[in-house]
């Protein structure tokens, strides 16, 4: 475990935005007035830096003590995950730096992606084949940490990753973040065979539960993940498929069935023209809900059958 940091680190991460650093994790926020409220916990409200969870009677400021207390890090782990994830600081701190361009840290992926492979097929249920074909594709991988990592990928070049725990951190909660200095517009995409449609998704794990799900008439079609509900995704995945010389015919919406994704889904769907969209929403919270009652459902159908 990390347990020292620089003081230079401290000051960088000391002025990370909070609400940039709400939004790159995926946590569903909404602007009401001057503050926002995320959509899950709605009792959790930020202003500025300061956050106040009155639910659990949980105060304070600054985005060290915020990751400390919502994702359970320690003191070192915050500061180096807000130094190293490239995330808005203050306008106020003077010493921003210039953003680099982003460079997959190979050195952090060992071989053995057992851990990584297991969690997606026994604890998300999603289905081997597709865990196989990922890993062949070299789209997952595993870090140092046992974290799976979900490569973007455009045109064969890694521009950005999305990093998911394994096992649980000490409150509970699994790991979730972007790597530093990812594509901001970017996100996990899949392409199933020549793509006409884009099936737009919270995460990755939604786009490839739905894959799971769907597998058997899924056929010419993009899903993308935009690691939470970004308008900019969309609209660069759409120009992206232009470039690359795909028609979009259609873009089906498969946003969380709550509150934030349904909206999300609703207004945008509404400002396309000539029937471009549709909303596809989970019966549950979210697809890898689904799937997982769906898998559980059919071990229950055919263990009665089997004493049958």
């Amino acid at each position: 475990m990390t347990k020292h940091v620089s003081a230079d680190q401290v000051k960088v991460a000391r002025n990370v935005d909070l609400i940039d650093y709400l939004e790159r994790k995926g946590e569903p926020l909404r602007k009401e007035g001057r503050y926002y409220r995320h959509q899950v916990h709605d009792s959790l409200v930020i202003k500025d830096q300061m956050y106040a969870w009155n639910s659990r009677d949980e105060k304070g400021a600054g985005v060290i003590n915020f990751a400390k207390m919502f994702y359970g890090m320690s003191f070192p782990e915050a500061v180096l995950d807000l130094d190293e994830q490239g995330f808005k600081v203050r306008k106020n701190f003077r010493e921003q730096k210039h953003k680099e361009p982003y460079k997959y840290p190979s050195h952090y992926e060992v071989d053995d992606r057992t851990k990584a492979k297991d969690y997606l097929a026994k604890e998300r249920k999603i289905h081997p084949k597709i865990v196989n074909w990922l890993d062949s594709k070299d789209l997952i991988a595993q870090d140092k940490l046992g974290n799976l990592v979900f490569k973007w990928k455009q045109q064969g070049e890694i521009v950005g990753a999305d990093r998911q725990g394994t096992s649980p951190m000490k409150d509970g909660r699994i790991f979730k973040g972007i790597d530093r200095n990812s594509h901001g517009s970017a996100g996990f995409s899949v392409d199933i065979g020549k793509p006409k449609s884009i099936y737009l998704f919270e995460s990755p794990i939604d786009a490839i539960s739905y894959w799971s799900i769907k597998k058997e008439k899924l056929q010419n079609t993009r899903l993308v993940s935009m690691s939470g509900l970004k308008r900019q995704t969309m609209i660069d995945e759409i120009k992206r498929m232009g470039k690359e010389g795909h028609k979009v015919q259609q873009i089906i919406f498969c946003t969380d069935n709550d509150k934030a994704g349904r909206e999300f889904a609703n207004r945008y769907q509404r400002l396309m023209t000539n029937n471009l969209s549709t909303c596809d929403l989970s019966k549950t919270k979210d697809w890898n809900e689904d799937l997982k009652s769906i898998v559980e459902k059919n071990q229950y159908l055919g263990n009665v059958t089997s004493r049958g």
